[in-house]
């Protein structure tokens, strides 16, 4: 009996051995979907980890992460159970709604204070249900899929999916993203986030994890997620993704007859003793190689301990220009190279096999196809890290070689579009094309040169100087002048601070959707005929390193421009000045604003739209206040070459100074409606409070009454400057 007993205790130790073994084999799977229920107890952080428990709590059963005052840098909670393939089911409230968080998912800590790198399934105001690769790739599957399905300021259930490349997410039953993203991590660990910013509070009531889960989220079965994901493209020539036969032909002929290729340069025994060196990061034509388009090659030497070797490592080198080749000690180990990713911030993983004790070498080939080339980012960008290791900057000097120019093999720019993956839904506008509306059809370009019809709409868009011409009317008053009888509205809505990289705008501004703390905006979106774009003084002080991304900006402009008007009239910067005599170095200054100016003619005759060149009508007229901005004089300069470049018609030796004066009445009642003092009690995040809101009847705002007042006095400001303008001309 004992030996029967015996027996079978073995058989059954056996038996759960093999089904333990499989399991581990399979990770699990042979048991089917198994329920966490480590993951979180409920009731206290048992089994979290984070580097400021200040901002963590657990109430009524949730996760909590609170700030009463502002949070200084995203916070995070990590879970110390690893994921894989799993589901993950979670209640999420933010308290304001307005505020950020997310969910990390297959992520890890980038660095000792508990940053994450990896998935975020988002959370917060504009961003509930997408997809974002945190400290990575950036937006993932940037989708709005979540807006009508949004209990703002209530619980949300946020369900994740997670089983190989392909990842869905739900928010309240709504399938929000639905992705296959080959690139993605398989592996890691679970962290809730605070995000940087004002006070809040978001609570995470966690319902379950699931490990080797089935495909079922949001109501959904296996066969409907599977159909929810983007179809595969058709694959790319020569089977490399995202090049075109542009691309593969272009691309070959380059690397042929790059002496770096053939040299190997990227070897870690090559002798580079010979190389120059160059400060990065930086584009390149500043630091020894102008007008150089083509490769440039980088090296850098750096020493890694003993205690460190083998480790893999996280190398970043910030956005490079345009496309590039990375190698460490003589080994591929990222790179991109196609087109269209200039700006992308580069980040590649280094194998432990390829980290040495003692030397080791990073080389970068940079290849460029116009304009700018180099590396485009910062220095904090620029730097190697390790696990639990302190981040170390590979900024600074680096030795360089130049390879191949594109002038030597008698290639052109290459122009293949990039992303090779559309996005699915359009990016929104900028800032300055938002307030406009768009008709139903374009507005046609001119037919014959430029040309104003009755009762049309003009807008200005800039900077400082299209901003400040609404303050002495010379420009409106040539216009009104010799368009006798034609009612035309003049809408200036450039801003100071504008460029064509950052349009900084109140919150709710363009009033897109029904703000959760209250009134949207109620004024309409503004109509336009004909804009005229005024841009280039502040951004041609940065230099000519960055005339490539100047001219990339201005040329999207133009793009989205165009489904509102082809009446686009282009504006140069005027030239720089001394007039305070402080011995600032104009001819430097102008010979790289020329640059820009050129960079302008040449996109106005790619589109046929007209110039107004401010750089060459004022050049030696000392027509600035402080070498920037135009004075008093320079605007009636300035309003005359209008004239004479837009060819207006001739007007007669008549008084045009009352006429200036009522427009002036007209531009200091737009800037009430346009730019009103207090823009937080109008339609922003005060209009709860008692001054914005009548003391008589608490439910009544005054304020949004008293600017929209404002219309029909502009409307009839603009027929008595109309009337006046025909009256002057008799």
């Amino acid at each position: 009996m004992c030996k029967m007993i015996m027996n079978t205790s073995v058989k059954l130790f056996r038996l759960s051995f093999a089904a333990a073994l499989l399991a581990a084999v399979s990770g699990g799977a042979a048991d089917g979907p198994q329920v966490d229920k480590s993951f979180f107890n409920g009731k206290d952080l048992k089994g979290w980890s984070t580097s400021q428990p200040k901002y963590w709590a657990v109430k009524d059963g949730a996760i909590i992460g609170h700030s009463a005052v502002n949070v200084p840098k995203n916070e995070f909670i990590w879970s110390a159970v690893p994921v894989k393939d799993f589901y993950l089911s979670v209640d999420v409230k933010l308290t304001p709604d307005n505020r950020n968080a997310g969910i990390q998912f297959r992520s890890k800590e980038a660095n000792a204070a508990g940053q994450a790198h990896g998935y975020q399934a988002d959370v917060g105001a504009g961003v509930w249900g997408k997809l974002y690769h945190e400290h990575g790739r950036g937006k993932l599957d940037w989708n709005n899929r979540a807006a009508k399905a949004l209990k703002r300021g209530e619980w949300n259930h946020y369900e994740i999916l997670a089983v190989g490349h392909r990842i869905w997410t739900a928010i309240n039953g709504t399938l929000c993203v639905a992705i296959d993203d080959p690139k993605g991590e398989l592996s890691g660990s679970i962290a809730f986030q605070v995000h940087s910013g004002p006070a809040q509070t978001v609570a995470y009531r966690v319902k379950k994890l699931v490990h080797n889960p089935k495909l079922e989220l949001g109501g959904l079965n296996e066969k409907q997620l599977l159909a929810a994901l983007p179809k595969k493209e058709a694959a790319a020539p020569a089977g490399k993704p995202g090049w075109t036969p542009q691309v593969i032909a272009w691309r070959a002929k380059v690397d042929a007859n790059d002496p770096g290729m053939a040299g190997q340069w990227f070897a870690p025994g090559y002798d580079d003793a010979k190389w120059k060196s160059m400060n990065l990061p930086r584009h390149y034509e500043t630091a020894g190689l102008p007008g150089h388009d083509g490769t440039v090659w980088f090296r850098r030497v750096f020493e890694i301990p003993a205690a460190r070797a083998g480790q893999p490592l996280t190398l970043s080198l910030g956005a490079i220009d345009d496309m590039d080749m990375t190698w460490f000690n003589g080994t591929q180990v990222g790179g991109i190279e196609t087109p269209g990713f200039w700006a992308q911030p580069r980040m590649y993983t280094v194998p432990g096999k390829l980290v040495k004790a003692g030397r080791n070498v990073i080389t970068v080939r940079v290849i460029d196809h116009g304009y700018s080339g180099g590396f485009a980012g910062n220095s904090a960008q620029m730097q190697i890290t390790a696990q639990g290791q302190k981040p170390f900057s590979i900024s600074g000097n680096w030795k360089y070689e130049a390879g191949v120019t594109l002038k030597s093999l008698g290639l052109g720019e290459l122009t293949n579009p990039a992303p090779p993956k559309p996005k699915p839904t359009p990016p929104p506008a900028p800032a300055l094309v938002r307030p406009l509306a768009k008709p139903a059809k374009p507005v046609p370009p001119f037919a014959n040169g430029f040309a104003l019809a009755d009762n049309q709409s003009l807008v200005i868009i800039g900077g400082a100087n299209a901003a400040n011409c609404q303050f002495h009317g010379h420009l409106e008053t040539m216009l009104a002048s010799t368009h006798p009888g034609q009612r035309l509205r003049l809408r200036n809505m450039a801003w100071p601070a504008d460029t064509l990289y950052t349009q900084q705008r109140p919150r709710n501004f363009f009033a897109a959707n029904k703000p959760s703390y209250g009134e949207k905006d109620r004024r309409p979106h503004i109509a336009a005929d004909v804009v005229f774009v005024w841009f280039g003084q502040m951004e041609s002080l940065e230099g000519a390193a960055r005339l490539g991304e100047f001219t990339q900006a201005y040329d999207k402009l133009l793009a989205e421009l165009s489904a509102y008007t082809g009446r686009v009239v282009l504006v140069t910067p005027v030239p720089a000045g001394d007039p305070l005599g402080l011995g600032l170095d104009v001819n430097q200054r102008n010979a790289t604003m020329a640059r820009y100016v050129a960079a302008i003619r040449k996109l106005a005759r790619a589109r046929s739209l007209p110039v107004v060149d401010l750089f060459n009508a004022l050049n030696g007229k000392h027509a600035t206040t402080d070498g920037l901005a135009l004075s008093p004089r320079g605007h009636q300069l300035a309003a005359a070459a209008f004239a004479k470049q837009l060819k207006l018609p001739a007007t007669r030796n008549v008084q045009l100074e009352p006429l200036r004066k009522s427009i002036l009445k007209k531009n200091a009642l737009w800037r009430q409606y346009w730019l009103p003092t207090n823009w937080a009690f109008l339609y922003g995040n005060r209009q709860s409070t008692a001054s914005s809101r009548s003391h008589l009847n608490g439910s009544y705002r005054w304020f949004p009454e008293e600017i929209q007042a404002i219309r029909p006095e502009l409307e009839q400001l603009e027929n008595a400057i109309a009337k006046e303008a025909a009256r002057e001309r008799q």
